[in-house]
C-alpha cells in the first residue's frame, strides 16, 4: 500500500495517470459518438439487406448498435412482410434479435454477420402465385397493386422514424442463426384448409447466404402423431419469388412418436431417413419400427416394421406413398396409395391398395384379436382396397375393405374344431368313423367386403380332401358372431359317409341331397360366436326342390 502511495506521489506518475484516463475518456466519447453517428447508417443497411434478400418489405421497432467491445446490433419487432403482402401473415416476424458483425462487415456489400441469435421467431411459409387468387377475400386492390410494384423492384420498407425509401439492391451472409423455441407454419395450397404448423424447439442455420445452400440442425415437434423430430441438412439458396419452392435435403431421426394420438391405433413408433425436395413438395424414404403397434379392434400389440418411399406435399400434409413395404411377424405387406385431407370433413382420407403374396393368416389375426391364440394359422395370400374416411368414430367402425384373399394348409388352432374338419374329410371321401390321429390341411378362398364392422363374404369357399364347402354370409368384428348360409359337397354319398342303421337312412334321404355327377351336397348354415361356432343342417332348403 505504502509503495502505491509513493508512486501516485510522483508527478511523473500522477501526469501518465491523468493522461491514460483522458484517453480512456476521449475514446469512449468517441466509440460513443462513432455508435450514434453509425446507427442509423447500420440500420439501414440491415433493413436494405433484408429486404433485398427476401423480396421483401421490413418493419422494425426498435434498433441499437454497440461498438465495444466488439460490434453488435440488436433491436426488437422485426417484421419481413413478404412482397409487401398484408392479406397473409408475415414471412419472419422476430420479437428480439442480437447480432455480432465486424465494422468491416456493416460497411461493405453485402452484409456480412458473424452470428445471429433469434428469440420468438416465426416463420410464415406462404400460398405460391398459383393459389393467390384463390386465396381471394382479404386480399386488397393495394395488396394487389403492390405485389405488382414489388414485381417493378419498387419495393418501400417501414422502419424507425417512418418510411424508408428503397436503396440499391444488396444481399446479406450470416455465418450462423440460432434460434430457440420458433414456429414454422407452411401455408396450404388448398383454400379454406389450416397451415401445416411446427414447433421448431432448437434451429441453427449455418452459412447463410444468397449463392449456396446453408446448412441447418432442427428439432421439432411433429403435430400427429406426437412426437419429436431431430433433423439436419441443407436448405437453400433462399427462392425469394417463392419461398415454398427453396430447396431443401437431409436426413431426420422420429422418436416416441405416440400413435395414441391417432384414433383408433396405438403403439410408440420411431423412425429414421431421409428426404429431397422442395419445402412445398419433398420426396421421402425411411424405416419405421414400433414395437407395440396395436388397433382398437384388437388391442393386442405386434412389432411392426415398415421401409417406406413417399411424396409429401409440405403445404398440406398429403402424402403418396409409393410403395410401402411392411413386416407384420413374418409376414410382407405391401401397400400403395394416398393419405389426403378430406374436402367436407376434419382429417385425412386414408385410401391404400393392398397386397399381400406371401403371409401367414396367424399374424393378421394376432393384430385383430382381444385375447388368446389365434384360431387359424396357415399361408395367406390378399388383395384388397382399404380406405379409412376422416371423422371421430373407431378406425373399425370406418375402416372399409373390399377384395380377395386365399388361404392354404390352414389348420385350425381349436381341437374340436380341426376334429371336425378331419372327420369331415374322411367321410367325404367315403370312410365311416371318427378321425383319428391324422390333421388334414384345408384351404379356402373368396371374395370379402368390409364395412361399419361387418365383413360380408359373397363367395367363400374351404376344401379338404373329398369335400368342400360354399358359403356366403356375414361376421361382425364387434360382436363377434357369425351368419353363413350355404352347401357342403361330399365326393361320397350319404350311406358312404355312415354305418349300421345310419346308412339305410342315409340311403333313403340321398335323392334329397343327390349332387351332379355323384356324391352329395348339403344345405348347411354356420351360426354362433367365434369361439362357440354352430354347424347344422340348413332344413328350409333342404326340403326346398331345386
Amino acid at each position: 500500500m505504502s509503495a502505491i502511495t509513493s508512486r501516485l506521489s510522483n508527478p511523473q506518475t500522477r501526469r501518465r495517470l491523468v493522461i491514460a484516463t483522458a484517453l480512456l475518456l476521449a475514446s469512449a466519447a468517441i466509440l460513443l459518438s462513432l455508435a450514434t453517428r453509425l446507427t442509423p447508417f447500420a440500420r439501414d443497411r440491415v433493413l436494405e439487406a433484408l429486404g433485398s434478400r427476401f423480396d421483401a418489405r421490413i418493419e422494425l421497432r426498435t434498433f441499437q448498435l454497440s461498438v465495444f467491445p466488439r460490434p453488435t446490433i440488436s433491436g426488437e419487432g422485426l417484421v419481413i412482410r413478404h412482397r409487401g403482402r398484408t392479406d397473409v401473415p408475415p414471412l419472419i416476424a422476430i420479437e428480439s434479435f442480437s447480432a455480432a458483425a465486424g465494422l468491416a462487415g456493416l460497411l461493405q456489400r453485402p452484409l456480412r454477420l458473424h452470428s445471429v441469435t433469434l428469440h420468438g421467431l416465426e416463420l410464415h411459409i406462404p400460398a405460391g402465385d398459383d393459389d393467390e387468387s384463390e386465396a381471394g377475400g382479404s386480399g386488397s386492390s393495394k395488396d394487389a397493386a403492390d405485389r405488382s410494384k414489388d414485381d417493378a423492384a419498387s419495393r418501400s420498407r417501414a422502419g424507425e422514424g417512418g418510411p424508408i425509401e428503397e436503396a440499391a439492391p444488396s444481399s446479406l451472409t450470416i455465418g450462423r442463426i440460432a434460434s430457440t423455441d420458433a414456429r414454422l407454419e407452411i401455408a396450404s395450397s388448398k383454400p379454406g384448409k389450416p397451415p401445416r404448423v411446427f414447433a421448431i424447439h432448437d434451429l441453427v442455420v449455418d452459412d447463410f447466404g444468397p449463392d449456396g445452400p446453408a446448412s441447418f440442425a432442427a428439432s421439432l415437434t411433429n403435430p400427429k402423431p406426437s412426437g419429436r423430430i431431430e433433423t439436419r441438412g441443407t436448405f437453400g439458396p433462399w427462392n425469394q419469388r417463392e419461398p415454398r419452392r427453396t430447396a431443401i435435403e437431409g436426413t431426420y431421426s422420429f422418436t416416441n412418436a405416440n400413435l395414441d394420438t391417432i384414433k383408433g391405433i396405438g403403439g410408440i413408433l420411431a423412425s429414421e431417413g431421409r428426404f429431397s425436395g422442395v419445402l412445398e413438395r419433398l420426396d421421402v424414404e425411411g424405416d419405421t419400427d414400433t414395437p407395440d403397434f396395436s388397433i382398437d379392434i384388437g388391442g393386442r400389440p405386434v412389432h411392426l416394421k415398415t421401409r417406406f418411399q413417399a411424396v409429401v406435399d409440405g403445404t398440406s400434409g398429403d402424402t403418396w406413398l409409393t410403395p410401402v413395404d411392411a413386416t407384420l411377424g413374418s409376414t410382407l405387406i405391401r401397400a400403395e396409395g394416398a393419405i389426403v385431407r378430406a374436402e367436407d370433413v376434419k382429417g385425412r382420407l386414408i385410401a391404400l391398395d393392398v397386397t399381400i403374396s406371401k403371409g401367414r393368416i396367424e399374424d393378421v389375426l394376432t393384430l385383430a384379436l382381444r385375447s388368446g391364440k389365434p384360431p387359424l394359422v396357415g399361408a395367406l395370400a390378399l388383395e384388397t382396397r382399404l380406405e379409412i374416411p376422416p371423422g371421430d368414430r373407431d378406425v373399425l367402425e370406418k375402416l372399409r375393405l373390399e377384395g380377395n384373399f386365399a388361404l392354404r394348409e390352414a389348420r385350425f388352432a381349436n381341437f374340436d374344431i380341426q376334429k371336425r374338419i378331419d372327420t369331415l374329410s374322411r367321410r367325404g371321401r367315403g370312410e365311416a368313423g371318427e378321425a383319428d390321429g391324422e390333421s388334414v390341411v384345408s384351404n379356402m378362398k373368396g371374395r370379402f367386403k368390409l364395412d361399419n364392422g361387418q365383413l360380408t363374404f359373397q363367395q367363400l369357399t374351404f376344401g379338404v380332401p373329398g369335400a368342400s364347402v360354399r358359403l356366403a354370409g356375414t361376421y361382425s368384428l364387434t360382436a363377434e358372431t357369425l351368419d353363413f348360409r350355404g352347401d357342403l359337397l361330399l365326393d361320397a354319398s350319404l350311406s358312404e359317409t355312415t354305418e349300421g342303421w345310419k346308412a339305410v337312412l342315409a340311403k333313403l334321404a340321398q335323392p334329397l341331397f343327390s349332387r351332379k355327377g355323384g356324391g352329395s351336397r348339403i344345405p348347411i348354415k354356420v351360426e354362433g360366436t367365434r369361439d362357440k361356432p354352430q354347424f347344422g343342417l340348413d332344413i328350409g332348403r333342404a326340403l326346398t326342390p331345386g
